[in-house]
């Protein structure tokens, strides 16, 4: 049933309270005790991207903290009527703000959807998969997990206290982001580009482990040789036990 105009005008004014702290008179409340209203809702989104965003609620100071979830509280509408995804929106809030705590750390937005990969990898609709669970490494072609995310960094954000990260560390970084079917837990795995493009590979049709190999040295410009194929046995291997690839084609 749709609100009286009146009715929904009162409830977007407290909403609007709520989020802003800006009020302005709303027939039947009572101004003292308002005041609770926006307490109450602040705590719960401060307590959801506390929970999100650990890594980056630890190198913030609690004024910075507390003054980004203000921040973000007040200027961003949130739209997703989903409250999971509220992380993401704080994200977007920051990639669009020139905020001082982006200038203070440049690798912010990185950390920020680091931490955010991983509750939408956690979160997302199971993929079906078809695949033999046992094979040869080596020639019956690789079936990659689908639950899988590739990314790309400028700053180590998976692999160093963000505390200690400093415009030194700028480089290149590539992760593999998967979760394993048969737990739900989501795993990160550092790679090397040649690896990361093995696997981007992989997510377009099955390949053997040497054709994966042929591939990646034509890509590069480097000499196919056993240490190379090795290698990315061990690699591939690892990835196995690990569920980023899932097993081997039924065909």
């Amino acid at each position: 049933m749709l609100l009286l105009e009146k009715t929904h005008h009162n409830q977007s004014a407290l909403a609007s309270y709520c989020r802003t702290g800006n009020y302005k008179s709303i027939p039947g409340v009572n101004k003292k005790n308002i005041t609770q209203y926006r307490r109450l809702v602040f705590n719960v989104v401060d307590d959801m991207l506390e929970s999100a965003f650990p890594l980056t609620r630890n190198l913030l100071s609690a004024k910075e903290w507390a003054l980004l979830t203000s921040d973000f509280l007040s200027n961003h509408p949130c739209s997703s009527p989903q409250v999971w995804y509220m992380p993401k929106e704080l994200y977007q809030y920051l990639s669009n703000a020139k905020h001082p705590l982006i200038e203070k750390y440049p690798y912010l937005l990185e950390l920020l959807w680091f931490e955010w990969l991983e509750i939408e990898l956690y979160m997302m609709a199971d993929q079906t998969m078809t695949y033999l669970p046992t094979g040869d490494i080596y020639t019956d072609p690789l079936i990659l997990n689908s639950e899988s995310h590739f990314q790309y960094f400028q700053y180590p954000v998976h692999l160093k206290n963000a505390k200690k990260i400093t415009q030194a560390d700028q480089s290149n970084y590539y992760l593999a982001i998967h979760r394993v079917p048969e737990t739900g837990e989501v795993s990160f795995t550092n790679m090397s580009l040649a690896l990361l493009r093995m696997l981007e590979l992989l997510a377009d049709q099955p390949y053997t482990l040497v054709q994966l190999t042929e591939h990646i040295c034509s890509a590069l410009n480097i000499p196919y040789t056993n240490d190379i194929l090795h290698m990315t046995a061990d690699f591939v291997q690892k990835s196995v036990e690990s569920r980023l690839i899932m097993g081997f084609s039924i065909s």
